[in-house]
């Protein structure tokens, strides 16, 4: 019994050493702070690095040759300038296409028109003539389609009152008002 009490004590002796050897020993791998496995850094070193750096990017002695190529900074220079104008474009093609949509998603605008004016539809667009009188407008690749009647609609052909007219491209395509009249139209298009 009392060999048994001793083995404990050696036994709990010995894990407690064990303990302390890992902890003392992790400690001095980890690097006190000052050592060389964690050194101490001071705002002056620090400061006196980023120093150091600015001077030799200002001066050019970095890995670069120090010199502009005049050719290259013009070449540079254009190619900027396309890329502005093209996003410019770009930009304003997608304006262009949001109003479109917003009008399609907008269902029909009621337009009134005054005798003598041009009503010029962009493609896809819907126009439908509520009262009043107009004539077809031929545009430079066809007409505008009376999807009512099932047939196109040549230039100066009267337009019939309360029928679906569908513009299929946007070159000029519309109704000429001969009185004053309205209309419901969707999609994008043009009083003259």
């Amino acid at each position: 019994m009392i060999f048994k009490r001793k083995s404990k004590i050696v036994l709990m002796a010995c894990t407690i050493l064990s303990c302390v050897v890992l902890v003392v020993s992790s400690a001095a791998g980890a690097g006190q702070p000052g050592s060389d496995a964690d050194p101490l850094v001071t705002k002056s070193y620090v400061d006196q690095k980023i120093a150091q750096l600015s001077a030799q990017i200002g001066s050019g002695s970095g890995s670069g040759t120090g010199t502009v190529d005049n050719a290259v900074v013009a070449q540079l220079q254009t190619d900027v300038g396309d890329l502005t104008k093209f996003i410019i474009d770009a930009l304003t093609e997608i304006e262009t296409l949001k109003a479109r949509v917003e009008s399609l998603e907008s269902g029909y605008t009621v337009v009134e028109a005054k005798a003598g004016q041009k009503i010029i539809l962009s493609g896809g667009s819907e126009a439908l003539l509520r009262s009043g009188t107009a004539v077809a407008i031929k545009g430079v690749n066809g007409v505008i389609v009376d999807a009512s009647a099932g047939k196109d609609l040549n230039d100066g052909v009267n337009v019939p009152v309360q029928h679906l007219l569908i513009s299929s491209r946007t070159d000029g395509r519309g109704l000429l008002i001969k009185t004053n009249a309205y209309l419901l139209i969707r999609g994008a298009y043009t009083i003259k």
